[in-house]
Order: structure tokens, then C-alpha cells, then sequence
């Protein structure tokens, strides 16, 4: 709350592809390849009609990275609020705030980590989870580049997508 109107929109934007991956992770089955949902299930086919391969295969290669690693709840959530908090989002004003945010909740998830695992199997775990969010960071950038290069050749975006990836008209 302390933070300007502006960092709060700027974050959110930035984040919104990272915390939805971090959040799908959760329901993800990799044993099945399927993401669970209640009832229903959807696998890396059902997105794919629209969608070249090569945007979707990063995706699924970082979920069953991920889901590898079989991180608790609150590594979840620990994993969404450093990657929210990034400093370097494009239009943050108060970098150096929302920087000592996201430290406080990396050394919140380091702490939790080596409260909660046994070592010295996890004890890399830490750094095993800030190499993921730096790849997520990466996948990120490449899907917007992506998103945005289909959307100059077959314009799709509905409003909150124009938004999201800073899409103007003309």
C-alpha cells in the first residue's frame, strides 16, 4: 500500500504472466502432462490450435521443472511475492522500495527452507528456486516478444490483453 498507484499497476503488469505459471504450477500433474483443475484437466494440446509449438514448449519445460522440485505451499507463494516485488519492471518509480520488498520475502523463503527441509538433501533448494524464477523472468519476456509480434500480424487483443503487453492503436 505504501507504494505509488502507478509501481502497484507497473508491477502487476509486469508479473501477471510469472504469478499465473507459478499459480498453474500448483495443479500441474507431470506424470500426465495435464494441468488439473477440479473436474476437468487440459493438457499442452488444447491451448496449441492458435499457438505455434515454440511458444508453448518453454512453458511446459519449466512446469515439470518446477513441479520437480515439490515445493510447499508457502514456497508458492514466497516464489509469487519475489516475483511480483521485481524492482526492474518497466515504469516502477520507487525501485529501491519495491528492491528491499522483494528481499525481505527472499530471505523470508531462504529462512523458511531451512526451517522446514531436511539437509543437507535441500540445500540448494533456495538457489534452485531463484534460477526457476530468473528462467520464468526469461519465458516472460519471450512470450510477450512473441505475443506481441502475433499480434502485429493478426490483431486478437481484447482490452485487458492490450493493457497487460502496453498495446497502443496506430
Amino acid at each position: 500500500r505504501d507504494l505509488p498507484i502507478e509501481d502497484q499497476i507497473s508491477l502487476l503488469k509486469g508479473a501477471t504472466f510469472e504469478l499465473c505459471q507459478l499459480r498453474f504450477n500448483t495443479v500441474f500433474n507431470a506424470e500426465t502432462g495435464t494441468w488439473e483443475c477440479g473436474r476437468l484437466s487440459y493438457c499442452l494440446e488444447d491451448p496449441a490450435g492458435g499457438f505455434q509449438q515454440l511458444l508453448l514448449e518453454p512453458v511446459l519445460k519449466f512446469h515439470y521443472r518446477l513441479k520437480k522440485l515439490q515445493l510447499h505451499r508457502e514456497e508458492y507463494v514466497l516464489m509469487q511475492a519475489i516475483s511480483l516485488f521485481s524492482p526492474d519492471r518497466p515504469g516502477v518509480v520507487q525501485r529501491s522500495v519495491v528492491d528491499q520488498l522483494q528481499e525481505r520475502f527472499a530471505i523470508a523463503l531462504k529462512a523458511y527452507i531451512e526451517c522446514s527441509r531436511p539437509q543437507p538433501a535441500h540445500r540448494f533448494l533456495f538457489l534452485k528456486i531463484m534460477a526457476m524464477l530468473t528462467e520464468l523472468r526469461s519465458i516472460n519476456a519471450q512470450h510477450t516478444q512473441r505475443l506481441l509480434r502475433i499480434q502485429d500480424i493478426h490483431p486478437f487483443a481484447s482490452p485487458l490483453m492490450r493493457e497487460l503487453f502496453g498495446i497502443t492503436d496506430g
